[in-house]
Formats: structure tokens, C-alpha cells, sequence
């Protein structure tokens, strides 16, 4: 890929992108060039966004190691909260025999888990503005893994609700929060390819564990049901959900912290340095002069070497007082920006292909198993492995191909990054999408 090339502070390209920059930019726009001191990354030389402090324990710091380690962590969430709570289609016609109801009652249990994994962030993501991203995890699994034995051991179809309902109150954290945790730990550069696909195909990024999740949970669960029954597949899902706690407790530190720190902990500018000197303070108390270039030098070092400290692996962490004042703001928030033309169009297009996704969830069954069908249990869920291929190939490629088109449109604007760049990146996904609607819809 050709690289953003690094511009000199004196060139007229260079004097361009600093008045651009001191101007007034609109939400989403950045300045992806290396400019005016910002730290860049080596390699492509694009500027650092957000600038990382020179604390250790900065999540933006912290080694690949730890970054892989929350990463994962969060998938294996995400996997394990929504397989019992998206999986239980191909169960309907067990259910509408066990509790002797309706198919729409039986319907009733996917939708009102539905509108809770979209409604509960309201409160998921000001709790984890206040509290922290760990604490309101462990609370979410918590609640999950209550749901799961609930579920499993329910006597009537009141109870049973009572556990869907629980169910999507703690998977809700799935809906936002793995993409939180990726802005804490990653730059903006870096976000297309690990929201879509950590790592290419080897490891797992937010959207790969959510919608495989999605298409592995009717497999496994038909099956299960099928062949046991069906609070054994939700008494796995129990063992899955300890587990998880367990890893999350001990290697999902807290990943929030506020960019109003100073860029660099520890150092100060005294009276007695010039501008292109900082005195830090040493370890041993002492202090020393170092020239700006001394510095970035220890900035760099810092970079990708860092690790959590062990307040971050607290389970109450400081809360946030500035957050709480917020709060009002987080509520009202979405319904202001909802207006804007590019987020009602975003959430237009999300939420028809949401739309799609759950109408095949909750129709495959009482489609596959009347005539001509008469599939069973096992074979409605093995109906999903066609959206198993298809979710593979797409998550492995978008997230990378967002990319790479957005930031060949960044070159050619001269550095300057406007959210529309992805748009172009989007084409031949909705040709996929058009095609596959229509080639599904019933004759």
C-alpha cells in the first residue's frame, strides 16, 4: 500500500494541513498526516488518533499481547451471550408442544429478547462511562449465566419469558460495549480491521464472534435439542458462561481512561527549561533535563510495550463524576444525531439488514418444518451453515477493505479523513445483499 508521506513542517502541503487543522472541523473529520509534532506510527507514517500518553499503562500502550488478550476475551463474551439468546428458532415446534402455545407466543420469546439487546444500552453504555467497562461487563455476565440456568430449568412458559427477558438484559453489553473496549485499546487507523476482523482470519474481532454466534447457535442448538434436549444445550451454555467469567476476571482489565491527561505523566515544563526542553521527574525523586527529540524518543519505546497496572484490574473502579452529568446527554443523544443525513441513513441500512437476518431467525422454522419441508429440529438449524459461509468470507473481508479504500481516498486529500471515504467500500456488499433477497424470497 502506498504510504501517507510524512510532510515537512516548512513545506506549503505541510502550512495547508496546519490551517486546516486549526479550523474548525466538522464531527468525523480528521487529520490523518503527521503534523506539528503529533506522534505517527513508523511504518505508514499516519498521525496517532487519539495521541497516546507516555504512561505504560495507557491502553493504547499496551502490548500486543494484552490487547489480544482483551480482544478475545470480549469475543468469547460476545459468543456465549448471543448463541442461547439468538439460537432458540429451530426449537418452536418443541416449544409450541412443551407449553401448548401459539406460534406467534413462541415467536414472542426471540422478540422480546430482541428489543432488549437493543434498548438496554440506554443504561449499558452510561454505566460504563461512570463505573467502567469492567465492572459493567462482569455484571452482564453475570446476568447472562443466570439466565442460562433459568432457561434451562423453567416449568412454564411465564418462566421461560421471564428468562428471555433476563437473557437480553445481559446480552445487551455485546451491542456496544466490544465497540467501546476497541476504541479504548486501538487508533483510529486500526479500528475497520479489528471491529470486522481481528488479525485477518486467525483470531476473532466483535463482529466475527456476534454474527457467528448468530449463525453457529441454531446448529448447535437444533442439534442438541434434537438428540438430549433442550435445557441441556442451555446447561452448556451455563458451563460456557463461567468460564467466561472466570477469563474476564482475570485478564479483561479496565480499558477506560480519560484523554484530558496530560499527553506526558510525569514530565513538566519549569522555569528553568527552555521551550525545547522538559524536566521529568526520575524514580529515585531526582530530576533531569531532556531535549524534545529525547522525549519522543521515550515516547516511541513506550508505544506497544506497555501492560495493564493492577488498579485496572480492580473490580470497582474511580467513577467517572464528569460522566454523571452526561448521563441526560447519552439518553437524548441518539435521537438529536438520528436526524443528521448520514446517521439515518447508517441506521437505515443497519437496521434493514438487521431486519432480514431476524425475519430468516425467526421464520426458518415454521417454514422448513411444514410441507413440502417437514424438516426437523436438527435440520432447520443445519439450514444455517449457508450463512455461516457467507458471514465468513464477508466479515474477513470487509473490515480490511474498509479500510484499505479508506485510506487510499485519505492520500488523495492530502491527509485530511472524512467518514463518507468508507462509503465507496460499501458497493459491492449491497449488490451481494440485493441479489441474495431476492433469490431467497418465495416464489
Amino acid at each position: 500500500m502506498e504510504r501517507v508521506e510524512q510532510v515537512s513542517n516548512h513545506s506549503p502541503m505541510a502550512s495547508q494541513i496546519e490551517r486546516e487543522a486549526e479550523a474548525d472541523l466538522v464531527p468525523g473529520t480528521e487529520v490523518m498526516t503527521a503534523v506539528d509534532g503529533a506522534r505517527s506510527d513508523n511504518q505508514d507514517s499516519i498521525v496517532l488518533i487519539p495521541q497516546p500518553t507516555n504512561d505504560p499503562h495507557d491502553p493504547l500502550n499496551w502490548s500486543t499481547l494484552w490487547k489480544t488478550l482483551v480482544i478475545v476475551n470480549q469475543g468469547i463474551f460476545v459468543i456465549t451471550s448471543v448463541i442461547p439468546t439468538l439460537s432458540i428458532a429451530p426449537l418452536t415446534p418443541i416449544f409450541m408442544q412443551q407449553w401448548e402455545k401459539s406460534l406467534t407466543d413462541v415467536a414472542l420469546l426471540t422478540g422480546v429478547t430482541v428489543i432488549l439487546l437493543g434498548y438496554c444500552n440506554f443504561i449499558i453504555i452510561p454505566s460504563c462511562e461512570i463505573f467502567g467497562r469492567r465492572i459493567t461487563l462482569l455484571v452482564c455476565a453475570i446476568l447472562n449465566i443466570g439466565a442460562c440456568i433459568w432457561q434451562a430449568t423453567a416449568t412454564s412458559y411465564g418462566s421461560f419469558l421471564g428468562a428471555r427477558i433476563l437473557a437480553g438484559t445481559g446480552a445487551s453489553a455485546n451491542e456496544s460495549i466490544m465497540n467501546v473496549v476497541v476504541t479504548d485499546i486501538y487508533f483510529l487507523h486500526e479500528r475497520g480491521k479489528y471491529v470486522g476482523s481481528y488479525f485477518s482470519m486467525l483470531t476473532y474481532g466483535p463482529s466475527w464472534c456476534y454474527f457467528m454466534g448468530l449463525f453457529l447457535g441454531p446448529i448447535i442448538s437444533g442439534a442438541v435439542a434434537e438428540r438430549v434436549s433442550f435445557r441441556i444445550f442451555f446447561w452448556a451454555c451455563t458451563g460456557a458462561q463461567g468460564l467466561n467469567i472466570i477469563a474476564l476476571l482475570f485478564f479483561f482489565p479496565e480499558t477506560r481512561r480519560s484523554r484530558e491527561q496530560s499527553p506526558i505523566p510525569g514530565v513538566t515544563v519549569s522555569e528553568e527549561a527552555n521551550v525545547d526542553n522538559a524536566k521529568i521527574e526520575t524514580s529515585s525523586g531526582h530530576a533531569e533535563f531532556v531535549s524534545s527529540p529525547q522525549i519522543q524518543n521515550f515516547q516511541m519505546e513506550i508505544q506497544g510495550s506497555g501492560r495493564p497496572s493492577r488498579s485496572q484490574f480492580g473490580i470497582f473502579q474511580p467513577i467517572d463524576r464528569t460522566a454523571w452529568r452526561s448521563v441526560v446527554r447519552h439518553f437524548f443523544t441518539p435521537a438529536y444525531i438520528l436526524f443528521f443525513p448520514i446517521i439515518f441513513w447508517a441506521s437505515m441500512a443497519t437496521g434493514s439488514a438487521a431486519n432480514a437476518l431476524l425475519a430468516v431467525n425467526i421464520l426458518q422454522s415454521p417454514g422448513l418444518s411444514a410441507p413440502p419441508y417437514n424438516f426437523t429440529p436438527a435440520q432447520v438449524g443445519y439450514a444455517n451453515f449457508a450463512l455461516v459461509v457467507g458471514g465468513v468470507f464477508g466479515l474477513a473481508v470487509a473490515g480490511p477493505w474498509s479500510d484499505y479504500v479508506s485510506q487510499k481516498a485519505t492520500m488523495k486529500n492530502k491527509g485530511i479523513r472524512e467518514p463518507e471515504m468508507r462509503l465507496i467500500s460499501l458497493s459491492p456488499f449491497i449488490v451481494v445483499v440485493i441479489v441474495g433477497l431476492i433469490v431467497r424470497t418465495p416464489v
